[in-house]
């Protein structure tokens, strides 16, 4: 596996526990990660427009006939 993984890394544990599950380790990568981003002068964040895009493709995965709804919401808009 670490073969063909992309990069490698190691979390470094203390008490009785042999290792964290994948979602505990990806919530400790990420916290990490944010700390370091937000501690440096990196433009990181998403600007409005990339946020708004984002709002509107997870309501088009997620919402049952989202275009139906988006349709009516632009029709009633224009009025």
């Amino acid at each position: 596996m670490l073969n063909n993984a992309d990069e490698y890394l190691r979390i470094p544990m203390y008490g009785f526990t042999e290792s964290f599950n994948i979602s505990v380790s990806a919530a400790i990568v990420l916290h990490h990660l944010t700390d370091k981003l937000r501690s440096s002068e990196i433009s990181w964040e998403l600007s409005d427009k990339e946020k708004m895009e984002i709002k509107i493709q997870w309501i088009r995965n997620t919402i049952k006939k989202s275009e139906l709804l988006e349709k009516r919401f632009w029709e009633e808009r224009g009025k």
